[in-house]
């Protein structure tokens, strides 16, 4: 039985480009060939499951509600405890 159930309904998208390590990549569209859905559905699905459970990020954005969302940038990557240890340059090579 599949972890990641098929979409049910639609809610609005937003474009997103990020880079995958190769391995990932091809687990991320093998995952969603085999629910019959998209490599987008399947990675939005992940992040909602995942980061559903790590009790000190939704702590913290409780406290910081009033932020936008907007992407993190190089100059405010490194003031997280979690972004700490990114490699300079941001490609994850």
């Amino acid at each position: 039985m599949p972890l990641i159930k098929a979409r049910t309904n639609r809610v609005r998208t937003v474009r997103h480009i990020c880079r995958l390590l190769e391995p990932n990549r091809d687990t991320l569209a093998l995952y969603a060939r085999f629910i019959g859905d998209t490599a987008d559905y399947v990675t939005n699905q992940l992040i909602e499951s995942t980061l559903a459970k790590d009790r000190e990020f939704l702590a913290w954005r409780a406290e910081h509600t009033a932020e936008s969302a907007a992407p993190v940038t190089h100059a405010s990557a490194g003031s997280t405890r979690r972004n700490s240890s990114a490699r300079p340059g941001g490609d994850g090579q």
